[in-house]
């Protein structure tokens, strides 16, 4: 079958390797997914920036199983059985490997996945667009920590996928919800979304976030956050950072505001939130249209991962199809 994988720095291969054997596989209760669907991350484009990597690419993924469901794939591979795993919050079990990173993920052909990594999509949400459930995750973990509460004010900082399904999260739980966008195409994505549009310099609404969210992963965005947030409010990072943090302190001191940090997706508030995120999409099915804005084959993945990587492409959520 194929597979993308990284060829060190900056280098993108279609690969033939062998198929998943379930027998072989160290996940837990191992399955077989056939991919139809698998976005392109802004850790995809940090990971294949580094060397060379032996797994298969991709964390973000959805296909049919092997009964012939559609579904998303939970992307991380817990033991299940420590503290943290029996509170709902499995995502950090000290043993957890991530598909995608540690292994194989979901940029191929076919992907074993641990069974219980699994997520039936309702009827009429297409394995096609079901990537789009893990970032949805993401946004839902971050902003639940946040404490975000119908009738709040949520402002974002970042255009990108990340920022754009925290606004259709936000959204959702009832926030009144503003956004500083880069480019005229995450303008244009977060008004179908439904939030409103904040000037980059936070003009008439600065100081006023109850939640405000860096979505970028950058010096200027984080300093834009603190700057959006109310005096005691909190400050949720989406963005991914690999390095330091650069909080402005001053800003941060005086308004004695709580930065709060997100990983991935658990079960720490009831629900698992990679299942919350797929029932958003059914109930909102123009979510798919307005982000997933390219598609290309697997075979194509080069070209993929140039457009996914060009800010000014157009390009919001990047989904090979094999």
């Amino acid at each position: 079958m194929r597979a993308v994988r990284g060829t060190g720095g900056g280098g993108i291969a279609v690969l033939e390797v062998s198929e998943p054997d379930l027998d072989a596989s160290s996940l837990t209760d191992p399955v077989l997914v056939e991919i139809k669907g698998a976005g392109i991350c802004g850790t995809d484009l940090h990971l294949v920036g580094g060397p060379a990597m032996p797994q298969t690419l991709g964390h973000e993924m959805a296909g049919i199983d092997a009964d012939g469901r559609p579904v998303a794939v939970e992307p991380i591979d817990p033991c299940w059985g420590c503290e943290r795993c029996l509170e709902g919050r499995y995502h950090l079990c000290r043993t957890s490997k991530g598909l995608g990173v540690a292994l194989d993920g979901g940029m191929a052909d076919y992907l074993a996945a641990p069974s219980r990594s699994l997520v039936p999509l309702a009827e009429g949400v297409r394995p096609e667009d079901a990537s789009l459930v893990e970032p949805l995750a993401v946004s839902l973990h971050g902003l639940q920590l946040a404490g975000v509460e119908p009738g709040m004010q949520v402002s974002i900082v970042g255009g990108g996928t990340i920022g754009l399904t925290a606004a259709a999260i936000a959204f959702d739980l009832g926030a009144e919800v503003g956004i500083v966008v880069r480019h005229p195409h995450q303008q244009e994505a977060a008004e179908a979304i439904g939030a409103g549009i904040i000037d980059p310099d936070g003009r008439g609404v600065r100081n006023r976030a109850d939640v405000a969210v860096e979505a970028a992963g950058s010096e200027t965005s984080i300093g834009a956050a603190i700057a959006l947030a109310r005096p005691g409010g909190t400050v949720s990072v989406l963005g991914a950072y690999w390095g330091t943090i650069p909080v402005p302190g001053t800003a941060f001191m005086l308004k004695e505001l709580n930065l709060q940090a997100s990983y991935v997706y658990d079960a720490h508030a009831g629900p698992r939130e990679v299942e919350q995120a797929a029932d958003l999409m059914a109930r909102r099915p123009e979510l798919a249209e307005t982000l997933i804005t390219h598609r290309f084959g697997l075979d194509d993945a080069v070209e993929a991962f140039r457009v996914a990587a060009d800010r000014q492409a157009g390009a919001i959520k990047v989904v090979l199809q094999p």
